[in-house]
């Protein structure tokens, strides 16, 4: 169910948060049983309900995952050391509840119900600690359950290890407030410390042992989008903090910080804290950060604590499922070209005739420059190529395979290379070759390579620099899909696409040639999850295969004849 579709604007004005609740929850969810859920947001104003319901979304999911937990029998194991912190901090919150209320003054007609009720309780708490009963302390259990998002039903052993740690914490409560009522200093104790778990590491030594896991490879560009899950972490958690203490509500918060968060939040306020930035992006009302881009952080945030779990005895995950509901189609997010979109491209300056390929590559003129800029849309059009493989190809790629003629696609760096050098491929699927296609061969594209290669050149386009992560993509990426610059001087709506779009076509073109799936997969490099063991076996389609099956691909109406390389030159 969308957001919009949960929002409820009522009869005076407010807002209300509507969820669907599934028949077979209605019995366990409160306030479930009329198959809808209401939950007023207290406000009239639009902006802030929408605020309001996307917190209200993710903790009413959270209720759902729980409930269907319980009712498929799911049980959390905690361990003794666990149940006796989870007792301790509630221990000392309500000790300190107790205290800021003596601290602001009790009146005597409220000291002497303070007292009946600690004369009733403290004869009640001792008789269940000595018999090992839980009545009085059972909404208590549930309730840090609940809080931690543990499930564990009433009587198991993690429930029982959890609520004898409590009535304990009760009995010292109880204890304590008769002892303060007598005028006693009974000091409240902190919340439990590193000290409390001698298996946990701290959030800072999970994080350093991460980063020098020798058995992980990590793109520059990943580790970039870690390092604001590993600020978060130590501003939001504290970097001493022992890892096992850290809990659901804790990764929670983290979202809540992440998802309010203004885009390029470092780069337009340095000097703040991440929470201060969400600060000013409420106050400002600036524009946040996507669903996707959250759940990026989010699921790096899960893989961070899943490794733990693997590797430094972390005891769970507590980040597992934070992830935000995304209602937008899938193919929504990702659009192809349209005709016209396509015709746009390749009738620009810069395929037509421009005054040179960089400063004036919008500007008609006399050249039509066949370096990276000219042909790396055409390759990933042609052979579905990611913008990275394009722009990292080097001489020696363009080779023949069973007498075709291809690209090898590879992550093979050669020894020494600096960064700009090193190849990268997006997946371990993506290690292949794609036959070219007889339209690139009839622009010029083998002739090229070839020239290239005479010259002594390494790289296929060697003017395409890198950014500062070492990138060939990245300067490249933003040249293409900035609407004030290659696209947007297009004279065309281009949004919802970009240069990932040209894949998307090729795949389209790939179906529209009834092209089986398994060549598919060889020709465009995309991952095999759901194949089964048979995949594995023998050396994979031959060159001379997938050729017979990329030279199906088309794209009506499109005509690239400008292009082609004729007896008496170029046109």
């Amino acid at each position: 169910m969308g957001l919009e579709t949960r929002l409820v604007r009522r009869k005076n004005g407010t807002y209300s948060f509507r969820a669907w609740v599934p028949p077979e929850l209605r019995e366990v969810i409160p306030g479930g049983r009329s198959g809808q859920k209401w939950i007023a947001l207290g406000t009239a104003d639009r902006a802030e309900a929408v605020r309001r319901a996307r917190l209200k979304t993710v903790e009413f999911d959270r209720e759902l995952d729980t409930a269907r937990r319980r009712l498929a029998g799911a049980e959390d194991t905690i361990s003794q050391a666990e149940a006796d912190r989870f007792a301790s901090a509630w221990l000392s919150r309500l000790l300190a509840d107790d205290e800021s209320k003596r601290q602001n003054g009790v009146s005597p007609e409220r000291f002497d119900r303070m007292l009946h009720a600690a004369e009733l309780v403290a004869p009640m708490v001792a008789k269940e600690l000595a018999t090992g009963s839980m009545d009085t302390i059972w909404s208590e259990v549930e309730g840090v359950l609940k809080a931690h998002g543990l499930t564990a039903p009433e009587g198991s052993e993690t429930w029982r290890r959890l609520g004898f740690a409590m009535l304990k914490a009760q009995k010292k409560w109880s204890d304590g407030v008769i002892q303060r009522n007598r005028g006693e200093v009974v000091e409240t104790p902190p919340p439990p410390s590193a000290a409390s778990s001698p298996r946990s590491c701290t959030v800072e030594e999970l994080i350093q042992a991460y980063l020098s896991d020798p058995t992980r490879t990590r793109t520059p560009g990943t580790l970039k989008t870690y390092q604001t899950v590993f600020r978060a972490m130590r501003e939001l958690l504290g970097a001493e903090t022992p890892v096992d203490s850290i809990h659901r509500m804790d990764c929670e918060r983290i979202r809540n910080v992440i998802m309010r968060l203004p885009r390029n939040a470092s780069q337009r306020f340095p000097g703040l804290s991440l929470e201060e930035a969400a600060k000013v992006a409420d106050a400002e009302k600036l524009e946040r950060l996507g669903v996707s881009a959250v759940n990026n952080y989010l699921h790096n945030l899960s893989a961070l604590f899943k490794w733990g779990v693997k590797n430094w005895r972390v005891i769970r995950n507590p980040a597992e499922g934070l992830a935000l509901p995304d209602d937008r189609d899938e193919r929504d997010l990702r659009q192809p070209f349209s005709t016209a979109q396509l015709k746009a491209i390749f009738n620009a300056p810069l395929y037509t005739g421009c005054q040179d390929d960089e400063a004036g590559y919008a500007k008609p003129g006399p050249n039509v420059i066949r370096r990276g800029r000219f042909w790396v849309p055409l390759l990933s059009l042609w052979t579905g190529m990611r913008l990275g493989e394009c722009c990292q190809l080097r001489t020696d790629d363009v080779s023949v395979l069973d007498g075709v003629p291809v690209i090898l696609i590879d992550d093979a760096g050669e020894p020494g290379a600096d960064e700009a050098d090193k190849k990268r491929v997006k997946t371990e699927a993506g290690k292949r070759f794609v036959p070219i296609h007889p339209e690139l061969q009839r622009i010029g594209f083998s002739a090229f390579a070839e020239a290239m290669k005479a010259k002594g050149e390494r790289r296929l386009f060697p003017e395409l620099m890198p950014d500062s992560l070492g990138y060939l993509s990245g300067p490249f990426s933003k040249w293409f899909n900035d609407k004030r610059r290659f696209l947007g001087k297009l004279d065309m709506d281009v949004n919802g696409v970009s240069f990932h779009s040209f894949r998307h076509n090729y795949r389209d073109a790939l179906r529209e040639a009834e092209i089986g799936l398994e060549r598919v997969r060889a020709l465009g490099g995309w991952r095999r999850d759901s194949e089964g063991e048979e995949a594995i076996y023998g050396k994979g389609l031959k060159a001379s295969t997938l050729y017979r099956e990329i030279e199906k691909v088309r794209y009506a109406e499109l005509d690239l004849s400008h292009l082609h390389i004729h007896p008496r030159g170029r046109r």
